[in-house]
C-alpha cells in the first residue's frame, strides 16, 4: 500500500480526529466532529472509486480501520460537564427519550458529548446537532 493520496487522506483524518479530541467546547466539538466524519467518508470514497480489485479494496479498508483504531487508543472525545457521566446520560435518555427522539436522537449511544446545558449527538444519517439537556430545561439538579 504505497499510494500518496491515500496516505494523505489518512493523515488529514488523523489531524481532524486530534482536533475533535482537543475541542474546547461543544460548538467547536460539533464543527470538528463534522469535519472528521467528512474526512472519514473521503477515505472510504477514495478507496471505493480508485481501487478496482475487491481484495485490494478490502486491504485498504482494513488498513484504514487499523489506523482509526490506533488513533482512538488512549484518546477520548471530551465532555464539558465533569459532574455528569455516561450513566447519567443513559438515565436522562431513559427518562426523556421522546424529547431526544423528536430531534432525531434515537438512543443514548448517539450522544457524543455534553456540557452543563446541552448534548451533542450524531443521528448516524449525517446529522450532528446540539440540543438543550432536558434537566437544564426543567432546572433539575
Amino acid at each position: 500500500m504505497n499510494n500518496n493520496d491515500y496516505k494523505t487522506l489518512i493523515e488529514v483524518f488523523e489531524q481532524s480526529f486530534n482536533d475533535v479530541v482537543n475541542s474546547k467546547n461543544l460548538v467547536d466539538l460539533k464543527e470538528n466532529y463534522i469535519k472528521m466524519e467528512i474526512n472519514r467518508e473521503n477515505v472510504f470514497e477514495w478507496v471505493l472509486t480508485k481501487i478496482e480489485d475487491d481484495s485490494q479494496k478490502s486491504e485498504y479498508l482494513t488498513n484504514f480501520a487499523n489506523a482509526e483504531n490506533s488513533i482512538w487508543t488512549n484518546k477520548y472525545i471530551p465532555e464539558f460537564d465533569d459532574e455528569f457521566t455516561f450513566e447519567d446520560i443513559d438515565n436522562m435518555f431513559e427518562e426523556h427519550g421522546s424529547y431526544f427522539q423528536r430531534y432525531g436522537c434515537l438512543n443514548s449511544d448517539q450522544i457524543i458529548s455534553w456540557d452543563k446545558e446541552n448534548v451533542l449527538f450524531d443521528d448516524e444519517f449525517g446529522n450532528v446537532d446540539i440540543v438543550k439537556r432536558p434537566d437544564a430545561i426543567l432546572n433539575i439538579q
